[in-house]
């Protein structure tokens, strides 16, 4: 046994030497030591400080984890957490200077065109100029505060998966093409000076248009940071189980579940504001068109082209009043097309709300039972009546045809009468069963078996006590049957 063993560790010790000559290392681990062992409540193997050194004597574990290059600051709950919560806020801050700066831009471009309309200025005068400058300035800030979010952004998301590369939360092309489309949307606004290129009216004239009505208009996109401020702003974002929740369950907190959350907590204010948001700024934009490529039309008056943008919204169309220029066509199509999807969600939300709520449905059901019940009564009593009276014309022996048909339809329509109301009856009864009928049912079913099955049990132990009792009995009078002979 002994030769045994010595001839097993002088096998192993040579393995060893071989494997450190080929590593060039002179570490030798011991095989007997676990691969993941606890040293001071953390993995050796795994974990260390950056201090930790690699040689070792050996048998010793050896526990640089960044030599093996798994080793990573987010590896302390409590770094990630905190840096979390710093990323949020700084997205939270980018965020508020994004609004800040749209809505200053967008501010400045009304003034400088409605100046423009009441000939305060003309656009190479240096009151349009200045306002412009400011529009482009704020359109860089911008600019800068959009790719910083995104870079933010990729932050956050290497604090929640533990990632060190940020190539990581890139996803080629989606995000690039995401970051650089917001880019061009935000880009859009009127550019100092007076650009004017040749273009064909609506009626065929071929003359040189300004750009700065249509730049005016595409700025108006830069409203959909709205939605952003709202997000970041909101309580479903802040609140931290919220955030837990939705990571559990694979849900993103953006703008769409927020809108969603508003539509079914406040479908009316959402709603009116969505209807009052697109016809103003419809107005304004079809009333800029006009004026701009085609002065003097009727749809230059803000009130025409309010009229004419309600008119489209709500898809009537009368015909008084009509677009004059192709930019105004294209505010009165996207007008219309808003005005479609609005109808749809006002008939959802109406649907939703007219739709009986459960208590409602069992309190009506209840009543229709009730009714119905009485409906068969009362056809059942008339039944036996006219029943009761054919057999007395009968007995009597009267022969008039008249009178006993006419108690004849009376029964039949009594027994119709009474088969539709049970009909009737077992349908409401079908239609009314719900998830929480389902649910109330199957745990019954769930206790009725458990009864069943303690019943049986108990039975079981009672059956073992009896043929133990028997079997007593019977040893008992085999003894005595023995002692007498």
């Amino acid at each position: 046994m002994n030769k045994y063993m010595d001839r097993r560790m002088r096998i192993r010790q040579i393995f060893h030497d071989f494997v450190s000559k080929m590593s060039g290392s002179t570490v030798i681990e011991d095989p007997g030591i676990p691969l993941v062992g606890k040293a001071n409540g953390k993995f050796r193997r795994y974990v260390g400080n950056e201090d930790d050194n690699v040689t070792g004597s050996p048998g010793e574990v050896a526990h640089d984890s960044s030599a093996f290059g798994v080793s990573s600051r987010y590896d302390n709950i409590g770094y990630k957490l905190g840096r979390r919560k710093q990323l949020i806020n700084r997205r939270r801050m980018i965020v508020d200077i994004e609004f800040i700066m749209a809505l200053f831009g967008i501010a400045l471009m009304l003034v400088e065109t409605e100046c423009f309309i009441r000939g305060v200025f003309t656009k190479t005068d240096a009151g349009s100029i200045i306002i412009k400058s400011l529009i482009s300035l704020s359109t860089v800030v911008l600019l800068v505060a959009i790719i910083l979010y995104h870079a933010t952004g990729v932050q956050i998301q290497m604090a929640d998966n533990s990632w060190e590369d940020w190539r990581l939360a890139m996803h080629f092309p989606v995000s690039y093409l995401k970051i650089l489309l917001e880019l061009l949307i935000c880009s859009i606004h009127p550019i100092p000076g007076d650009i004017r290129v040749p273009a064909y009216g609506v009626d065929g004239r071929y003359r040189m248009v300004s750009l700065d009505a249509i730049f005016s208009i595409l700025m108006l996109a830069r409203l959909y940071l709205i939605g952003k401020f709202t997000v970041v702003h909101h309580r479903l974002l802040t609140d931290t189980s919220t955030q837990s929740l939705g990571a559990l369950n694979k849900v993103k907190i953006n703008t769409v579940f927020v809108f969603k959350a508003l539509m079914s907590t406040m479908p009316g204010t959402m709603l009116v504001s969505l209807m009052l948001a697109i016809l103003i700024i419809g107005s304004w934009a079809l009333r800029t068109c006009e004026i701009y490529y085609h002065p003097g039309s009727p749809e230059s008056s803000y009130l025409n082209s309010m009229w004419l943008v309600a008119i489209t919204f709500l898809t009537i169309g009368y015909g008084d009043f009509t677009p004059s220029t192709y930019c105004g066509r294209f505010v009165s199509v996207l007008t219309g097309l808003m005005g479609v999807g609005t109808t749809a969600l006002l008939v959802a939300v109406l649907a939703s709300k007219l739709e009986q709520s459960r208590p409602e449905k069992y309190v009506h059901n209840f009543v229709s039972r009730v009714q119905l019940d009485k409906v068969r009564k009362n056809a059942a009593s008339d039944v036996i009546k006219y029943a009761l009276s054919l057999w007395r014309m009968k007995r009597q022996g009267i022969s008039d045809g008249t009178r006993r048909t006419r108690v004849y339809g009376k029964l039949l329509q009594s027994i119709y009468t009474m088969r539709e109301a049970k009909n009737e009856k077992i349908s409401i009864g079908e239609s009314s069963v719900g998830i929480v009928e389902v649910s109330k049912s199957v745990n019954d079913v769930f206790e009725i078996v458990e009864q069943l099955q303690e019943e049986q049990t108990n039975l079981q132990t009672r059956v073992i006590d009896i043929e133990e009792k028997i079997s007593n009995i019977d040893k008992k009078l085999d003894v005595l049957i023995s002692g007498s002979r």
